[in-house]
């Protein structure tokens, strides 16, 4: 199929993004400015602007608009007007800006808007901010289409949402797992039935580990078609929500075994507020912490506590005639949270059953385990707890000399022998590396001939 891009420039060579997506545009404005300036060649301007084209449509900004403008100014020879467009939408990439400010999307004015925001998140951020991501839209409609798209779920936004999105149109299979590798900001997938299989750009890296993965994805059922990438995207990204929306057998969609990884099947002739609450109402779930939001339900609680006197409630800090600068550090909220006391409210490490035990499920279920258990004392005391859960004495474990103490620790207090095998390392930066495997089997392999290998419990 043919390529919008240079044979040399596959959609393969981008999988290192996204970091790889800002040396591009740094790339870019670079030769752009060499170009503006006399001392650069307009086809060195027009292979960096290849490089990044492609990868650009899987990215909510700089957009359809703003890319067609960017291109304009090069066919124009304006070089001035595109050297300042793509200073802009570098600066805007690398800073994030454009996730808050809407002036950063307008193709009118190409000045920057104002110097990029490199402070800290927490630093002069408005009490409005909303945190934002990206939706794919696997869609049939056409290109010239895909604009309008995004602006209908743009003019869906309402002051009351708690989140705001851009809307990321695709016309194909291979471009929507284009779009979930390279794109981290995607954190919904809505699939309109009737899309194409195949790719615009060339990728046949990508082709053959689809042909690999899914032997019959060249099915012509669209329903079909629609549960496999489904079910693609959910082996890629599992933390997606994907919505799907048809316009036939919706009864049929939503028994079907296959379709339990899809949040929710709908009628294509539904109004789009119903997939943008849907949308909305997914990512609330997502961005649900269960002991953070009590804790700061507690701290807002008129309650009087006994313990840690010094500090209960910051009394004793704000009104010190001495230690207020405390106080004005580490602010009041810090105070108020203060949960060593039992009057309760904030469950218990011990045995949770309240947020906490909501939040360590949804944590198993974020990491793929079938538990997951809050430690608040370190990683050194968590290495202990592993190694006296696994292994009892008289058990061998197969150990990195050079690993941290309180693995020494865990066997002692375990009762496990060690069997220490060397790194090997690297004299020129001063420090060991990893074990190698040939070490690994040695061992292995030595305490076999022992007849001592049944007592192998770890490799650490």
């Amino acid at each position: 199929m043919a390529s919008t891009t240079q044979e040399s420039h596959s959609i393969d060579h981008f999988f290192s993004a996204p970091s790889g997506r800002h040396d591009r545009w740094r790339e870019l404005h670079a030769t752009a400015r060499a170009w503006a300036g006399g001392t650069g060649e307009r086809t060195a301007v027009e292979t960096a602007l290849a490089d990044v084209g492609v990868i650009e449509e899987f990215h909510a900004f700089p957009g359809i608009e703003l890319m067609s403008v960017l291109r304009e100014k090069l066919l124009g020879d304006d070089k001035a007007g595109f050297l300042a467009l793509a200073k802009r939408i570098s600066v805007g990439i690398i800073t994030g800006n454009y996730k808050h400010d809407a002036r950063e999307w307008q193709s009118g004015d190409l000045s920057l808007p104002e110097p990029g925001d490199l402070l800290p998140p927490a630093l002069g951020e408005p009490q409005s901010y909303r945190p934002y991501f990206e939706l794919l839209a696997v869609t049939p409609a056409p290109a010239s289409r895909w604009s309008h798209i995004a602006s209908e779920f743009r003019r869906l936004r309402r002051a009351e949402d708690a989140f705001i999105y851009e809307a990321i149109p695709v016309g194909s299979l291979e471009d929507a797992v284009c779009a979930a590798v390279v794109n981290p900001d995607i954190a919904a997938v809505a699939i309109y039935e009737g899309f194409a299989l195949r790719s615009r750009h060339d990728a046949p890296v990508l082709r053959s580990v689809l042909a690999a993965q899914q032997p019959l994805l060249a099915t012509a059922d669209e329903a079909d078609l629609s549960l496999r990438l489904a079910a693609g995207l959910k082996a890629i990204r599992p933390e997606l929500d994907i919505y799907l929306l048809s316009d036939r057998r919706v009864e049929k969609l939503a028994g079907d075994p296959r379709a339990a990884m899809i949040r929710r099947v709908m009628y294509q002739i539904e109004e789009p507020l119903e997939l943008h609450l849907s949308v909305l109402e997914g990512i609330k779930a997502r961005y649900e912490t269960p002991f953070f939001d009590n804790l700061k339900l507690y701290a807002q609680r008129p309650i009087a506590t006994f313990h840690a006197l010094p500090i209960a409630r910051g009394k004793s800090v704000f009104r010190s005639p001495w230690i207020r600068d405390m106080g004005q550090f580490y602010g009041i909220n810090l105070f108020l949270a203060e949960s060593s006391a039992t009057t309760g409210g904030l469950d218990s490490l011990l045995e949770p059953t309240g947020n906490i035990k909501r939040a360590q499920e949804m944590a198993a279920r974020a990491f793929g385990a079938d538990h997951v258990f809050f430690v608040t004392n370190g990683t050194s005391t968590s290495n202990k707890m592993v190694l006296q859960a696994l292994v009892a004495p008289g058990d061998i474990v197969i150990l990195d000399r050079n690993c941290h103490k309180s693995h020494h620790y865990g066997l002692v207090l375990s009762g496990a022998q060690p069997f220490y095998v060397e790194a090997f390392p690297m004299v020129e930066f001063s420090m060991y590396g990893a074990v190698p495997r040939r070490t690994s089997k040695k061992a292995l392999l030595d305490l076999k001939a022992e007849g001592r290998l049944d007592r192998v419990k770890m490799v650490r």
